[in-house]
């Protein structure tokens, strides 16, 4: 009897130890295994028919799910939007827009990520701080001769945007510490803005500088990519085209190179045709990260 109970322990220990697990393939396949380890980047196994055969490793991407012998079920579909895949990296930015200033304005932003591949950045374009460019290069007066008018903008922009922001399709040690905040995206986004400006006035014999007041806004939604750099710094490019709609209006008699009626440099987008009209925006911004998470 007892010679009985060894053997039947002994027989199931044997069976347990080739338990059938499930491995379920992303193309619909299903592995019989056994599993022998998950690691950080793949699962190990033996097939389920060959216990003595050789040692495999799938990569976790291709999996959607294991199921155990127990029933236990392990799921791998959405990993790469799972927020404990980027804990402890910062989901705050800042930037400016570095070509900014040469387009007569001083933009600066600030980023929040929501969730993987969702976040929400806002913009403020100090219009003025910049260069100043002349209204026209150069122009004849006949009280003084040629003379030259700068447009002295001044003014403020601002503009609010949604990230989608494209996840790799893959994991595996070279992209699993890809940043919250970097990647491909698309960003509808939205512009507005008030500035004052020069424009030049004619009149018989005369041409006066006159003061007006410019309110545009525009829909625009940008492609681009933002690198992230040790958790610490950013990279981000882009380009955008929309529409864009504004108050200017010209004649004979008023006249501006930089807004007027069939085109206007509204700094943070550039209307091309007459109002509403296509508009396109684009950028450099460099930036920094903020707010670390703390992990334990």
């Amino acid at each position: 009897m007892r010679l009985l109970s060894i053997f039947l322990i002994l027989l199931f220990c044997g069976l347990k130890s080739f338990s059938q697990d499930k491995i379920y393939k992303k193309g619909g396949s299903i592995l019989k295994v056994k599993i022998l380890e998950i690691g950080v980047d793949e699962i190990r196994y033996k097939l389920f028919e060959e216990p003595e055969g050789p040692a495999y490793a799938i990569e976790k991407d291709r999996i959607l799910k294991i199921v155990f012998e127990s029933g236990r079920t392990e799921t791998y579909q959405s990993n790469l939007k799972d927020p404990e895949l980027y804990a402890g990296q910062s989901r705050n930015a800042i930037k400016l827009n570095f070509l900014s200033p040469i387009f007569g304005h001083t933009q600066l932003g600030y980023e929040r990520s929501l969730a993987p591949g969702r976040s929400i950045e806002a913009t403020v374009s100090i219009i003025g701080l910049g260069r100043n460019d002349m209204v026209e290069l150069s122009y004849y007066d006949p009280n003084i001769g040629y003379r030259e008018v700068k447009r002295n903008a001044a003014g403020l922009g601002l503009g609010i945007g949604y990230k989608f922001i494209r996840t790799p399709d893959f994991i595996n040690r070279s992209v699993r510490y890809a940043h919250l905040l970097q990647g491909s995206y698309i960003k509808p986004v939205f512009y507005t803005g008030v500035y004052g400006e020069n424009i030049l006035e004619y009149k018989t014999n005369t041409v006066n500088t006159k003061r007006t007041t410019t309110f545009y806004g525009a829909l625009n939604v940008e492609l681009g990519k933002q690198w992230v750099f040790s958790d610490v710094f950013l990279v981000d490019i882009y380009g955008g085209l929309g529409y864009a709609f504004d108050n200017v209006k010209s004649d004979d008699n008023n006249w501006s190179s930089a807004s007027d009626e069939y085109t206007a440099h509204h700094f943070s987008v550039i209307r091309t045709t007459r109002s509403p009209g296509l508009a396109f925006s684009g950028g450099l911004k460099l930036g920094m990260m903020l707010g670390k998470k703390k992990t334990n």
